[in-house]
């Protein structure tokens, strides 16, 4: 690893642990400025005075709110966001349960949108106002403006109607109910138990899930990277390939693609997180019982400790995702390495 890449490396680590620290700081903050008592809710409305501020003391919400925020901080940092004001066990372990299951649908939508999106892309821009491009843009200007949760209905009411054999709800069939994982990836679990059958039946239940998720970060990426590789095209030195014989096709996949790679993978960075967002809408439709339904159904009951973990793990995983994402394209692009050690 070179000094340069090292400084890189460096400064992405503790930009990104600052990123933490405010969200920290701002899920704490509307936690504590939300109207209503944890502890009240925690008990209910026939608990009494006495049982609330015991509680109270418990949960240490009256002590002043910068040792309120050090005993979260250093809490989160162990994984213990306390217990959940609704069932009374442990938020991390309620949410560690549920989290592979949206973990499993947020990186197979990746998987669509970097597969699909990419090279519907590079070939609208391959053959630009012709009527691959018209129709790819048609495409992905649907794939866009369609919200994810009446496609996840269309598809389900489509599956039911035509393929009456494929699952449209929850993660597995009725006869592998009993599955356990070292993972909860069902998928990874199938493989690395040797269950390949088990690996198949959750990838047909994930099918139509993560494509529901993902079409709008489809038709999101197809347009940036038809408008970066038609940007690109017009460079000189992309003119002087061409002028020297060089076939279009080693121009578009060797040199283009590379290049006009950088913004499509920076916004798959940021769908990262909105994927983890708009989960709940497609996890309730498809009965999946994930981590994001669960941060929902936590914001409408009013469970503080779970929605400030579920909004905080949410962040740790934007961080992470965009992390990789500039050690990647600092791989590709050796300009932005150069920018940033200076």
């Amino acid at each position: 690893m070179t000094s340069g890449f090292a400084e890189f490396l460096l400064r992405r680590i503790v930009g990104f642990a600052g990123v933490l620290l405010v969200l920290a700081l701002m899920i704490f903050v509307l936690a504590r400025v939300v109207p209503g008592d944890p502890a009240r809710i925690a008990l209910g409305p026939t608990a009494s005075e006495a049982q609330v501020a015991e509680l109270r003391v418990e949960m240490g919400l009256d002590d002043p709110l910068p040792v309120q925020f050090w005993h979260f901080l250093t809490g989160a940092v162990q994984g213990d966001f306390g217990n959940s004001l609704i069932s009374g066990k442990p938020v991390a372990q309620e949410l560690a349960a549920l989290l592979p299951a949206t973990l499993e649908l947020v990186l197979l939508s990746l998987v669509f949108m970097l597969l699909l999106g990419l090279p519907l892309g590079v070939l609208a821009a391959r053959y630009r106002n012709g009527w691959p491009d018209t129709i790819l843009r048609l495409v992905s200007l649907v794939g866009v403006t369609m919200p994810s949760f009446l496609v996840a209905i269309l598809f389900q009411l489509g599956a039911a109607f035509y393929l009456t054999d494929w699952p449209i709800l929850g993660r597995l069939s009725q006869e592998y109910s009993g599955f356990q994982g070292p993972t909860g990836l069902l998928v990874l679990d199938g493989v690395l138990t040797g269950q390949l059958q088990v690996s198949l039946d959750a990838l047909r239940h994930l099918l139509f899930p993560a494509l529901a998720l993902s079409l709008s970060g489809i038709g999101q990426i197809m347009r940036i990277t038809r408008s970066a590789m038609i940007e690109h095209q017009r460079r000189d030195h992309v003119q002087t390939l061409r002028s020297f014989g060089v076939p279009g096709r080693v121009v578009t996949f060797r040199y283009l693609l590379k290049l006009s790679a950088i913004a499509p993978l920076t916004i798959m960075g940021l769908e990262f997180a909105s994927l983890i967002g708009n989960a709940f809408v497609v996890e309730m439709v498809f009965s999946w019982g994930g981590f994001a339904s669960a941060g929902l159904e936590a914001i409408l009951q009013k469970d503080l400790n779970t929605v400030m973990a579920v909004v905080l793990v949410s962040g740790c995983f934007f961080v992470i995702a965009n992390l990789l994402i500039d050690l990647v394209i600092g791989l590709i692009d050796p300009r932005l390495r150069l920018k940033e050690s200076r």
